[in-house]
């Protein structure tokens, strides 16, 4: 099955476990954009699926997805006067997402 985004940048690739999660996220009419960054290897190990929010700027949320030995950044667009919500918005999609692999 071929996901197709609507304000997911898809230049890299995308983690397989969050693309039903980013589906969801992009929903949200106050986010202009998605880019999610490359992918790295971490040295810690850990098959559960995680997902934070690791700080906004006036223009974007940093969020980091990992799985395994994985991790990916992912900056999500969106004005300053939005983030409050929109990061509300996307702990409580992440929290649903990642209670269905637990």
């Amino acid at each position: 099955m071929k996901v197709t985004f609507q304000k997911v940048k898809t230049e890299h690739h995308i983690l397989p476990e969050f693309k039903k999660l980013l589906l969801t996220i992009e929903k949200h009419p106050h986010i202009h954009r998605i880019i999610p960054w490359r992918i790295n290897r971490q040295q810690k190990w850990s098959s559960e699926l995680l997902f934070k929010i690791s700080y906004p700027t006036p223009s974007w949320i940093k969020c980091i997805m990992s799985k395994g030995s994985t991790a990916q950044e992912l900056f999500v667009i969106c004005w300053e006067e939005n983030i409050p919500e929109i990061s509300l918005f996307i702990q409580e999609q992440a929290a649903k997402y990642l209670a269905l692999y637990r």
